[in-house]
This record gives C-alpha cells, structure tokens and sequence, in this order.
C-alpha cells in the first residue's frame, strides 16, 4: 500500500501512521463524506485463522453495541477486500499525549502533578465503565490516548487491537510491552486489571519524566516487568507511591477495584492500606532521580489554551477548518481544575434533584466525583422510596378487590342513598 491508493473506491489512502505487529495503520480520507478516518489493516496470519477472525467479530458486535464519549470506535469491519480485511474509525485531530506532556516538560521542566487528575480522569472514567461492559483496552500505552482541542480526551484502540495481539504468536514491538501487565506478557492474556496496570505505568512514567524500564530487547524488557519492583517516586508524598505500588503490582487481585480508586489513592482522598511490594529475589528498590525544579520559563502564546476549556462537541469536528496540531496544545498556566470534587459533588447534588434521571447514572457520577456518602445516601433513599410506593400499590390493589367484591352490596348503598337524598330535597 503506498499514499495515493484508493480502497474499495471509498477511502484514500494519505499517510502510514504506524506499523506495528498488529498491522499497519493508515490515515485516510472517505472521499463520499469528505471526512478523515483510520484504517487499521488486519495482519494475515490472523485473517487467515477462522478461529481468531470469529473472536474478532465476536468483540467487534460488543464494542458495537456499547458508546461512550471519550472512547473512538471503530465504525466497520471490512472483511473482504483486495488489500486485506481492515477496521475503520474516525481520525482525532489533536495530540498523543506523550506529544502533549512533552510540551509541558519543555515549559515547566516536568508534567504538574495536579494534570494527572485533569487530563487522566476521563480515561480512568472510560476504563471503569468498559470493565461493567467485561470490555477492555488490552494494550493501551500514550500513543492510545489523543489530547484533541475539540473533542477533549479521546481513547482510540479500543480492544479489537489487543484482540489482535493476543492471538498473534509473534513477537510485541518494545512500545506495547513497556506498558503490558506482568499477566499479559506470561499468558497474552488481558483484562480491566491489567488496563489499570497499564494506566498506572502511564501515570508513573509522567510523574517521573522518564521511561521506567528500558531494555535493548523483548526479552531483557519482560524479565524487568517481571522481577524489577515498582518504582518509588521520592518527589512525591507516600500515597502517590503506595498507590502506584498497589496498581503495578504483579498479582492483579492486589491491585485497585477501579481505575478511579487508584486516583483517589493517588490524591490522598482515600487510604491505601496496602503491604509492601514483594519479589522473589532481594532486588534493590528502583529509585527514579527528582527532577530539578525548571527556572521560571516564558510560556509561547500558542500555548495559552486551557485544558480546562476542552469540551467533548455533540457532533464530529469539522476538518476543513481545523487549525494545525501545535496551535491547540492546552496551556501550562491553567488554573486550578474546574473538575474538581467539591464542584462534582455539587453537580451530582443537582443532578439528584432533577426528575427523570436514572439511578445509574446517578451512582455513577457520585461514585467518579469521589462522593462514596453520597452514593450510598442516593441507593438508601431509592431503597425506602421503593417499598414506600410498593406497599402504596399493594393497598390500591386491596382497595380495588375489595370494591369489586362488595360491588353488589355498593350498588345497593348508592340506591338507597340517592333515594334518601331525593326525599330529604
């Protein structure tokens, strides 16, 4: 495939974005609706097992059958064309966040502290509600997660992908198993704890402005995830390290319920009550040298946008008009965040006097607002509400057998008294 070919005489072809083992991916242009799309061709000696081209069917229906807003799916599966069977999703105009957190870095010295929350939020958000839907990311790593100025924080890659890797018996290029779960390196295979492994090697690696573990190959990078500890992060208070400890840990049942917990236990808003990281070996704790705080720098007027002023739109953003990449990065003088918990809180207080809004809904953005108390107070006063209107219903029902019962003894009543009334008038 080269720039230029047009495919299924719907897409053109413009510039390879990646190639990696799970197949290269193209940027591409779906000439009958003007708009710029991804295509991601499907290796073939996975297309050609009609085992794992089933499973990939399978997993495609479900991700079909479940949206969410910060997640990009993938449109269509084409199975039967001249180049290869390929998946197409829509092109994210923005930055990958190893792009966007290197223009942080490069006007403040190192990525701040408090963007973990503002920028990883929606991420750990997305991550949780895939795990209710038994879907997971499977290999999310930087290049996964785009920083756009029009559509806010967008995941691409989403399970089909890793479904792809998992079944390949071939060898993982050094940028996916840097942030592969120890599990998914011994047995390829995955799930929503093995995504927070991997979120939380993200989130490491941004607070320590470095790649926690290099290696010259595949092999010396998996034996590191596997025998190395956790890194300890000696900038940062104890709960950002019993955090990350917890979420890296090699067992996955030891790690957090949820993405959104480790975050928590990432801020201090929860305890972390949690053993010491353990390895068979008496390895020497990997300790990560503090970055020198930068000098005051004078931060480019291209970068004056906020992160805070990010907002997912309701329809596709318009490509015409877009302007280039570098132009939108958000600023490094942001304000503090606007998601903040006690405005969470508020907004969820608002939203439970509002009608006609479901009890999910609810408890979910209770729950990612870090507002546990009102979460249970919610599922309390439905609870007494329930069987409130229960009981109501159950005596409207004996009222109605009742009447009907005694509707021949009624009817004989309402005589006498029409009559006793016409006599006294």
């Amino acid at each position: 495939m080269q720039p230029g070919q047009l495919i299924l005489g719907e897409f053109l072809l413009q510039r390879l974005v990646s190639n990696h083992q799970t197949g290269e991916v193209w940027r591409a242009l779906e000439v009958k609706v003007g708009r710029l799309v991804l295509l991601r061709f499907i290796p073939e000696p996975f297309r050609t097992s009609d085992m794992a081209m089933k499973r990939l069917q399978r997993h495609f229906v479900m991700t079909q059958q479940w949206k969410y807003p910060n997640i990009v799916p993938f449109d269509r599966l084409v199975e039967q064309s001249e180049s290869g069977a390929f998946l197409v999703s829509r092109f994210v105009e923005g930055l990958l966040l190893n792009e966007y957190a290197a223009q942080w870095i490069q006007a403040e010295g190192r990525f701040p502290f408090r963007l973990i929350f503002d920028v990883l939020r929606p991420v750990a958000v997305a991550l949780d509600e895939a795990k209710t839907q038994h879907l997971a990311h499977r290999s999310l790593s930087p290049r996964m997660i785009v920083v756009s100025p029009t559509e806010g924080i967008q995941i691409q890659g989403f399970d089909l992908p890793g479904v792809i890797r998992e079944s390949l018996n071939v060898p993982d290029d050094l940028e996916t198993i840097r942030y592969l779960a120890p599990e998914q390196i011994q047995t390829r295979k995955s799930g929503a704890l093995s995504d927070q492994y991997s979120f939380a090697m993200i989130v490491a690696e941004l607070l320590a402005n470095k790649v926690l573990f290099t290696a010259n190959n595949a092999e010396e990078l998996r034996t590191k995830i596997l025998t190395t500890p956790s890194p300890m992060l000696p900038d940062y208070r104890d709960c950002v390290n019993a955090s990350l400890q917890r979420s890296l840990h090699r067992d996955s049942s030891a790690r957090f319920p949820s993405c959104i917990q480790f975050l928590d236990g990432l801020s201090g808003s929860i305890p972390v009550d949690f053993p010491p990281y353990s390895v068979p070996n008496p390895i020497a704790s990997t300790q990560i040298t503090p970055v020198p705080d930068a000098q005051s720098i004078m931060v480019p007027s291209e970068l004056l946008d906020s992160i805070y002023t990010l907002a997912t739109p309701t329809t596709s953003p318009s490509f015409t008009n877009s302007s280039p990449i570098s132009s939108t990065t958000p600023s490094p003088t942001a304000a503090t965040s606007t998601n903040s918990a006690s405005e969470n809180q508020q907004s969820v207080r608002e939203m439970i006097s509002e009608k006609n809004v479901s009890f999910k809904k609810i408890i979910a953005a209770a729950q990612s607002a870090n507002a546990e108390k009102i979460a249970s107070k919610i599922r309390q006063e439905r609870r007494i509400r329930f069987w409130f209107n229960f009981w109501i219903f159950l005596l409207f029902l004996s009222f109605l057998i009742g009447v009907y019962l005694c509707r021949e003894y009624l009817v004989l009543l309402c005589k006498n008294a029409a009559k006793l009334f016409g006599e006294i008038f």
